[in-house]
């Protein structure tokens, strides 16, 4: 006790390190911050081994991906960052394991199409792996839709991603993997299925591989889960667009396993039979909702895919709606459409998704979209320093007295041709005056537009 009455107030001893700290010194050191740590710094910490520091390395690589796109910085380490959240989907952390499959799709809808089927490639293993054992998070899903959609080359290796995901989502299909899926899994699975199926033109299908699909979905019109129901409807509306039923429905089939022939007029009862059937559960649903005062639009976007997969099918047309993405419209007028710009912004967030959709080129040629362009300076359209127009025409010399005294004689013709020449409508310097005019009348309206269209926050439906 008398060891410790020694040390003078406002003072105390560092027990590990045997040094004296005032207190007020001690504070300002717990204030003190380093330099704050870049996306550099963060990529060599995907390597750590403590799974903390790995965590926090890929949350801050995803949201810097999500946010600022890091196209250079995505090229440079495609590899490492690839293998890295690879090793993270293999050994990590349910919470790891999540955060590293959104960077691996992040990554596929960034890079070269090259890096993205490399991406693909390997992302298949993996996740086949995954999702034969028990799912720990549904980016796993989302991860394989996405590399899958920006990676495979051909139509065969998208098929070869559907099958995994609907052996996943059909039990049936395959007895090692029975098991029973939340409402959650069940719908994350679909949307991702139906993700890819809008990317493949229905000829291009095989006639083996999705016999029942449409049975399989119409059963989960039923479902007490209202988003199951509504992904349902929209697999079911995304399989009569591609009009080839016969490759979603089960057929007569001879030993062979190919369809029958002479039983054209058979089918074409059995498809209108099918159809029917749909477009009456669709109605039974949408009564039963409406008199329960069930909500069966999606909270976020307002859409109703019940009732447009129902009006799909009995009008033969799909619901036209519009996104407006920085000031312009994108029309969707396919189903297609729909469940593709639904599924990225599912995956991106709103801000996330818009800034995508602005500044990355995949995503233009994807959707078809060319954000119009602003300079440095905001909304004022490019004006230059100084505009001319310039006119020549021949004027044919003037007589002059030798003294000068007087100014020249214009005869009548004369003034004539210069009034015809400069001052009449139909003259070239009146023309071009009016192109002028007309010109700067243009730029005047574009920029009033422009500032109009500043960029969004966010997608409005309309």
């Amino acid at each position: 006790m008398d060891k410790k009455k020694r040390f003078r107030t406002g003072r105390r001893q560092s027990a590990r390190r045997g040094i004296l700290l005032d207190d007020d010194a001690s504070d300002d050191l717990g204030n003190f911050k380093g330099e704050p740590k870049n996306l550099h710094d963060y990529f060599r910490e995907l390597s750590d081994k403590r799974a903390s520091v790995r965590e926090e390395a890929v949350s801050w690589i995803l949201k810097a991906l999500i946010d600022n796109i890091e196209q250079e910085f995505v090229e440079k380490n495609f590899v490492t960052l690839l293998y890295q959240c690879l090793h993270c989907i293999k050994k990590g952390s349910a919470k790891e394991m999540e955060q590293a499959a959104h960077t691996i799709g992040l990554l596929a809808m960034i890079t070269s199409v090259d890096n993205a089927h490399e991406a693909y490639e390997d992302v298949k293993t993996v996740l086949s792996q995954r999702l034969k054992s028990k799912l720990k998070t549904l980016k796993i899903l989302d991860c394989l839709a996405v590399v899958t959609f920006f990676g495979a080359s051909n139509s065969d290796e998208t098929e070869e991603a559907m099958q995994l995901i609907w052996k996943f989502i059909h039990p049936e299909s395959d007895s090692s993997m029975k098991r029973n899926h939340s409402p959650a899994v069940l719908t994350a699975a679909i949307s991702a299925w139906s993700f890819l199926l809008s990317t493949i033109d229905g000829w291009r299908l095989s006639y083996n591989n999705w016999q029942g699909a449409i049975s399989y979905f119409s059963n989960l019109l039923d479902n007490n889960d209202e988003t199951v129901c509504a992904v349902a409807s929209e697999a079911l509306a995304l399989i009569f667009e591609t009009n080839c039923l016969e490759k979603f429905s089960t057929e007569a089939k001879d030993t062979h396993g190919s369809i029958r022939e002479g039983v054209t007029s058979m089918k074409i009862h059995s498809k209108k039979e099918l159809k029917d059937n749909i477009i009456k559960q669709l109605r039974s649903r949408s009564t039963e909702t409406s008199n329960e005062n069930i909500t069966t639009q999606d909270t976020k976007t307002g859409f109703n895919a019940v009732l447009a997969a129902l009006d799909f099918l009995e009008e033969g047309n799909c619901l036209i709606t519009y996104v407006t993405i920085g000031g312009q419209k994108i029309t969707l007028s396919t189903w297609s459409q729909i469940i593709q710009l639904k599924f990225m912004k599912q995956f991106l967030g709103k801000d996330g998704f818009v800034k995508h959709m602005m500044e990355n080129e995949n995503f233009h040629d994807v959707f078809e979209f060319m954000p119009k362009t602003r300079n440095s300076l905001g909304s004022i359209l490019y004006i230059p320093e100084r505009e001319e127009v310039t006119i020549r025409f021949f004027r044919p010399p003037v007589p002059r007295h030798q003294d000068c005294s007087l100014l020249p004689f214009k005869s009548r013709e004369e003034r004539q041709l210069v009034k015809k020449l400069t001052m009449s409508p139909s003259s070239n310097l009146s023309k071009a005056r009016t192109q002028l005019l007309k010109k700067h009348r243009l730029l005047s309206s574009e920029e009033r537009k422009n500032d109009s269209f500043a960029v969004a926050d966010g997608i409005q439906l309309e």
